[in-house]
């Protein structure tokens, strides 16, 4: 009976091993395969060291797609090929100027979780803002810009060079890594085709930079610019005789001046140039003056003397296009100036005479 008690507890213990063993098999066998792009393509969750943190694992699948990630950047920010691309990142690149890397890594990790979610990884999680959001300067005071079509398509180039340079340039990754960019077009691409980055952008945008006329304080880069310009035509309106018969509209202004009064040509200044940065897509600086009509009305305005001529205002804008010159604004820019100045809206308003 002993015995017999014996062989029983063997048997069961058998039993209970073999049940355990055909139970981790079945869970085995139910375990899902992981077929994933990230997986099967960029290398997965295997851990491997990660270059920029020593000591540290990065699953190999993230490390590729950060590589990428990284290379696109430097590429927007040195290869002439993606010139037009860098007004987009005008803060980021003035940040990365003053070894302020910050908002590169930022960028970089963003983008990075992005594709890594979008690709098939369990592990990361993209929590950024949406694509709408996070390419409309209004939402993002770090982009400038509205991007269009054109340059959507200049990024994808880029996004492929990184990816071939990285040693990812196959037909069976780039494909499907282009098809999931295509498809943030529609959220990315917020700009009609054929029309340009707004002037301000390209002048600097809301890049923080050392006031030009004034180095205790930081105005935007769009902004610095206007506000030089600004300041030599009003220079020029007081000094050169090429622009003496403007000067019978500034008496005001030149008194003051002349007595030390820099309060009038301040305000001035400030107004005047906070209306071309608003009417070439200025976000942050807005004017606040009286209308072009009522400020160029002596019957309005005080500080007015005498309405203005067509010739008159002619030679204004000359003074203008010799102050950006002196200035080194680029001709192309002085063009678009002179279409906003001799616009029928600004160019009614102010003639009056």
């Amino acid at each position: 009976m002993k015995k017999l008690n014996q062989f029983s507890i063997y048997l069961l213990l058998m039993t209970v091993v073999l049940f355990a063993s055909c139970n981790d098999d079945d869970k085995m066998a139910q375990q899902p395969v992981d077929d994933s792009f990230y997986a099967t393509k960029l290398g997965g969750e295997m851990k491997v060291e990660d270059p920029d943190m020593p000591g540290q694992k990065i699953e190999q699948g993230y490390l590729n797609l950060r590589t990428v990630v990284g290379g696109t950047v430097m590429l927007v920010a040195s290869d002439e090929k993606y010139t037009e691309l860098k007004p987009y990142f005008n803060v980021l690149l003035a940040e990365v100027g003053a070894n302020d890397l910050s908002g590169y890594t930022a960028l970089v990790k963003d983008f990075t979780d992005l594709l890594a979610v979008s690709t098939g990884a369990e592990n990361f999680e993209y929590s950024g803002m949406s694509m709408v959001d996070a390419h409309n300067p209004v939402a993002n005071e770090r982009m400038n810009g509205l991007i269009d079509n054109e340059d959507f398509d200049l990024f994808i180039e880029a996004v492929v060079q990184s990816a071939t340079e990285a040693g990812f340039g196959t037909a069976d990754i780039l494909g499907p890594v282009g098809d999931l960019l295509e498809g943030t077009r529609e959220a990315i691409v917020q700009r009609q085709d054929e029309t340009m980055v707004d002037l301000y952008t390209r002048l600097g945008g809301t890049v923080m930079v050392t006031d030009p006329t004034d180095d205790s304080q930081m105005v935007e880069a769009g902004y610095a610019p206007l506000k030089a310009v600004v300041t030599e035509t009003v220079l020029l309106v007081a000094s050169d005789p090429e622009f003496a018969d403007l000067k019978p509209y500034f008496p005001v202004l030149l008194a003051e001046v002349g007595a030390g009064d820099l309060s009038g040509f301040n305000i001035l200044v400030e107004n005047f140039s906070d209306l071309l940065a608003q009417s070439i897509g200025s976000t942050n600086y807005k004017y606040e003056g009286m209308s072009m009509a009522d400020a160029h009305n002596p019957a309005v305005n005080a500080r007015m003397t005498g309405m203005i001529t067509d010739d008159d205002y002619d030679l204004f804008v000359q003074a203008i296009v010799k102050a950006a010159t002196n200035k080194g604004v680029p001709e192309s820019v002085i063009g678009e100036f002179g279409a906003l100045l001799n616009s029928a809206g600004l160019r009614g308003a102010i003639i009056q005479a």
